[in-house]
């Protein structure tokens, strides 16, 4: 028995030295040093785009259709032929028009002319001036109802699928084709009661989608409704996003980020490096080797990043893990994040 106390007394006394220095080794941490990025305030909604103009093409004259100018799909100018009617009724009544319009003039040349020989009175001058007035009327009518069997595009636009083909007979106000502007698109969508006052005229906005997911595309706000929806409580709002390329198309949902505030130069530390102590915040610095303590005030969260406002000046060396086992004052060994503490 009292040789296996010595044996035992002789192991501890071996094993000493490596217990103390174990105990006296530095906690093994790893740090970070705060990255500065881009960070935006952001307010989130969601609306649909709009083409910039719209129109249905409509005849404004009833008749047949003699003719199409037009393929679907296609790009067309403003005042581009895009329908004939049948003018052949218009034609007969323009002829009608001028050969009665001849008519009273000549009428009235011959009551002027007798008029001044005082063969007649000036009722009769009267009515055949009136005659002639009423001729001139009823030409430039039948001039503008033939112009109107002409369906011309009121504006630079690409045409949808058309509804009528060859030989249709049209009334006034019949569908024919829509006309939509493209590039720039319009953006409708709403923003609570409580943003309001977040909102002005010319801010940048950002619009994302399904059909791209990875790209945001640019633009500004430039109409606010200056009234409410009593329903909803909310506040319609229009941007207006470039297109030029028409990737973008008129009725698709998209997401608008309202862009708020940008700090370019924002510090960020990983979030597992925030230490909550009771109603504060507080991280660790690596300072000549030893353990500093701080408090901090964080702001917007980004994949695992917390962006800091307070606290941080910037090219400090943050403790990322292994701060459970450290004390303020004490010295630590340190790796760079990610190499395991």
């Amino acid at each position: 028995m009292s040789v296996c106390r010595s044996v035992i007394l002789l192991l501890l006394f071996l094993l000493a030295p490596f217990s103390s220095a174990q105990a006296e080794l530095a906690p093994l941490v790893e740090v970070v040093q705060p990255e500065q990025r881009l960070v935006r305030d952001e307010l989130v909604t969601f609306g649909s785009l709009r083409s910039d103009e719209s129109t249905l093409i409509r005849p404004e004259v009833e008749g047949r259709v003699a003719a199409l100018h037009f393929q679907e799909g296609m790009a067309v100018k403003g005042g581009a032929l895009l329908v004939s009617l049948d003018d052949s009724i218009a034609r007969a009544e323009l002829a009608q028009a001028r050969a009665n319009l001849d008519l009273a003039e000549k009428s009235f040349q011959r009551a002027q002319l007798l008029f001044k020989r005082g063969a007649s009175n000036a009722q009769a001058l009267d009515e055949a001036q009136s005659q002639q007035q009423a001729a001139r009327a009823s030409l430039a009518l039948a001039q503008a109802r033939l112009d109107k069997t002409l369906i011309r595009a009121p504006y630079d636009g690409v045409l949808g699928l058309r509804q009528v083909s060859v030989g249709d007979y049209l009334s006034a106000g019949d569908n024919i084709v829509n006309l939509e502007v493209l590039d720039p698109l319009k953006v409708d969508f709403r923003v609570p009661q409580k943003a309001v006052s977040q909102v002005r005229l010319q801010q940048r906005i950002e619009l994302s989608l399904d059909a791209y997911p990875n790209e945001r595309f640019q633009g500004e706000i430039i109409a606010l409704n200056p009234r409410l929806d009593e329903v909803g409580r909310s506040q319609a709002i229009r941007a207006q996003v470039a297109n030029r390329d028409q990737r973008l198309k008129p009725g698709q949902f998209v997401k608008v980020s309202v862009i708020l505030a940008e700090r370019p130069q924002a510090l960020l530390i990983p979030e597992e490096a925030i230490m909550p102590m009771g109603q504060q915040l507080m991280i660790n610095l690596l300072v000549a080797g030893k353990v500093e303590r701080r408090v901090i005030r964080i702001g917007q969260r980004l994949n695992g990043w917390a962006e800091v406002v307070e606290g941080l000046q910037g090219g400090e060396t943050v403790i990322s893990a292994g701060w459970q086992k450290v004390v303020p004052g004490r010295e630590v060994r340190s790796v760079p994040r990610g190499q395991g503490a």
